[in-house]
């Protein structure tokens, strides 16, 4: 079905659902799934966003549930106002267009991501009976996000042959990271919680884009937002940031967690996620020609590189991948 019909359609539900004439819808923003975001005026005046979801892509019923849950933990998410789940269309409130991204400086960035860190604390101390039914990060998850960097970075962006694994050690960096990541007590975990998936809402920072959310390791949210793919920042400042989230989530644990060890398990689950978002950016250039994703390469692959210098296990990949590095500077 073309976007004009589904457009159609969707001001047809809308028209229906809150009994007004079909509205005007005024294009908000597209991402990097499949889902269209349009803002249109309700009866009362007020405006709220219609999501075009298509329903063989995205997560819509997961959306909603995760939505009511977090909620009812009293997190910050938008509501949800009608949903048609078989047709991929839902309503939710207008947060206004505010992302965090939009309004972080030098000036602000340590108090506004204090907030964003004391709210990853908040939602990992949810207990799972309480939240939407959640997939693990187990071994296999772990393992399928980093073989989308061998199918897109690799193979069809490098177009390397199969001794690439060997020349980078692969098989080892995997274990490594894996090992890393599930050595780590777990939470709910947003999954994408990023200066782009945080609003700003009369000065409150809401979470959205959470339908992804799975049960994971603490570290993986913290090292999404501190080491953003969008806008990086001093690594005084990421130390300083992560030490201020370790010492508020030592009330949730049971003992205490080593620095050098939070430090490994950082560093790495920000390897593996970094990895897997290099291989989604090539895959939303050349699957679904979305080019404007590869802006954000050159800057993860020096997150990439930052790492796998750190670490000695590491020295092989960080030695293929610095010249390949190279070029994808802007």
């Amino acid at each position: 079905m073309s976007n004009l019909v589904r457009e159609s359609a969707l001001q047809q539900w809308l028209s229906q659902t809150f009994d007004i004439v079909p509205p005007l819808l005024t294009m908000v923003s597209g991402d990097a799934s499949f889902r269209r975001y349009f803002r249109f005026q309700l009866a009362n005046g007020d405006t709220a966003i219609a999501v075009d979801a298509p329903p063989a892509t995205e997560k819509n019923q997961q959306f909603v549930d995760i939505a009511k849950a977090l909620s009812a933990q009293d997190l910050p998410v938008p509501k949800v106002l009608a949903a048609d789940i078989d047709a991929g269309f839902l309503c939710v409130e207008d947060l206004g267009s505010t992302m965090l991204e939009q309004v972080l400086s030098a000036d602000n960035a340590s108090e506004l991501y204090r907030q964003a860190l004391a709210l990853i604390v908040q939602l990992q101390g949810s207990k799972r009976k309480n939240l939407a039914v959640m997939e693990e990060f187990d071994q296999a998850f772990i393992q399928r996000e980093l073989d989308i960097f061998a199918d897109w970075f690799a193979k069809e962006e490098l177009q390397v042959g199969e001794e690439w694994q060997q020349t980078c050690d692969w098989s080892g960096l995997c274990s490594m990271v894996s090992q890393a990541i599930l050595e780590q007590p777990y939470a709910p975990m947003h999954r994408d919680f990023h200066s782009r998936n945080l609003m700003l809402n009369q000065q409150q920072i809401v979470m959205i884009d959470f339908q992804d959310m799975v049960w994971g390791p603490i570290a993986y949210d913290v090292v999404s937002l501190l080491r953003d793919c969008y806008i990086a920042w001093p690594e005084e400042l990421v130390d300083e940031l992560q030490q201020a989230f370790l010492s508020e989530k030592s009330a949730q644990l049971s003992g205490p967690i080593e620095l050098s060890t939070w430090q490994r398990w950082f560093d790495l689950t920000g390897l593996q996620r970094h990895i897997k978002a290099l291989g989604i950016f090539c895959r939303l250039d050349h699957r679904d020609g979305k080019t404007a994703y590869r802006e954000a390469i050159p800057q993860t692959l020096e997150y990439v590189l930052q790492v796998t210098k750190r670490y000695p296990e590491l020295q092989a990949f960080h030695q293929w991948l610095s010249p390949i590095a190279k070029g994808f500077k802007v």
